[in-house]
């Protein structure tokens, strides 16, 4: 469904905005014109067009129109028009709000400056002078300090826009070096294992070697599959691919794990249902974690446990008995993978060796409704 916004919080277009300080123009320009004519200021009546039309294009030529402005305004209290810091006002807020600091600094001195100056030979006594300066100094630094917030307000929004395109592209390249990480470091482990066996028994066992550059095949052509499926679900919905992998794919994982000596006990809760992105994190940690078995345990047992604790916590365990920590262990990406994914979805993870021997990686994941 469409999100519909109220019309007074469309963004507007910048050639509304120039129609709309058209309009201000004009009617600012009559309601003087008015006023001096009602006091018979006939002769001001040139001098405040000349200070209000240009204001119609204050956003396209900021310096010159406030310089046009700026001149009518130094000028008018010679002719008898002691209002003319508003229309001053407008030109010193576009000046703000789309000049570099520096101009907009110096704009600000000068209409002070001559504001009061103007005020100081139209008065007839330094009081009221005084008072009408303190006024006019008033309207013309609000003009200035609204032009100066919304610009830097502008720039923060500007900002924080690049900022977040940087993180999301970031974001996105660590999902596809983890995805990319536990689908070839889990082939290609089991292949190396495999080409290992092969051949260290190819002169002695030549069936034995046979079998296991069969299983080489058989796990690359796996391996391509994967990386073809994986590239494609890269492009979609990532909640695709995470119903691509979930906990009915664990036992596929078990078979694999089996062609390099490790034999694995695989329990998962009876009737446990989870959501697909949630089954996705469990079966990237038990992958990656028989994908460490393999490469330095050796010829081991292993034992892979998922369930609940008390019905808010799913529990991930995969422990096994081979010669526990190992060099190589901490380092890579695949125990910080694995971290990253755990962290991500609100949980907690750790990786240790045991005190009685083996390795154990454990994950504990909010479930659905819990988080």
């Amino acid at each position: 469904m469409v999100e519909r916004r109220p019309l007074i919080v469309r963004r507007l277009r910048p050639g509304h905005w120039v129609a709309v300080d058209a309009i201000a123009a004009v009617v600012l320009a009559v309601a003087f014109c008015a006023a001096a004519w009602l006091a018979s200021q006939y002769a001001t009546i040139p001098l405040i067009a000349v200070a209000c039309l240009p204001l119609a294009v204050r956003r396209l030529w900021p310096l010159p129109v406030f310089s046009v402005v700026l001149a009518a305004t130094a000028v008018a209290p010679l002719a008898g028009w002691e209002e003319a810091y508003p229309a001053l006002a407008v030109a010193l807020h576009a000046v703000a709000l789309l000049e570099p600091r520096r101009p907009a600094a110096v704009a600000l001195i000068a209409a002070l400056t001559l504001t009061a100056v103007g005020q100081a030979v139209a008065s007839v006594s330094w009081a009221l002078a005084l008072s009408a300066c303190g006024f006019a100094w008033l309207v013309l630094g609000l003009a200035w300090i609204i032009g100066v917030a919304v610009r830097e307000q502008r720039a923060h929004a500007a900002r924080a826009v690049v900022q977040s395109a940087q993180a999301a592209a970031t974001a996105e390249r660590l999902r596809m070096a983890r995805e990319l990480h536990d689908v070839v470091a889990h082939s290609m482990s089991l292949i190396s294992m495999r080409a290992g066996i092969a051949n260290h028994v190819a002169d002695t066992h030549p069936a034995e070697a046979r079998e296991a550059l069969t299983l080489i095949e058989d796990t690359s052509r796996s391996a391509q599959a994967d990386l073809r499926r994986l590239l494609g679900l890269l492009r979609d919905d990532p909640a695709d691919r995470e119903a691509c992998y979930g906990l009915a794919a664990l036992p596929g994982l078990v078979v694999g794990a089996a062609t390099a000596e490790v034999e694995v006990d695989l329990y998962v809760e009876a009737g446990l249902t989870v959501t697909d992105g949630l089954a996705f994190v469990v079966y990237r940690v038990v992958q990656e974690s028989l994908t460490n078995v393999i490469r330095h345990a050796g010829p081991t047992r292993c034992r892979v446990a998922v369930s609940t604790y008390d019905r808010r916590e799913l529990v991930v365990e995969v422990i096994d008995d081979g010669r526990g920590e190992a060099p190589g262990w901490g380092g890579g990406h695949g125990l910080a993978g694995m971290r990253e994914r755990v962290t991500m979805y609100g949980g907690t993870f750790s990786a240790g060796s045991e005190p009685g021997g083996g390795f154990a990686v454990r994950a504990r994941l909010p479930l659905e409704g819990e988080r």
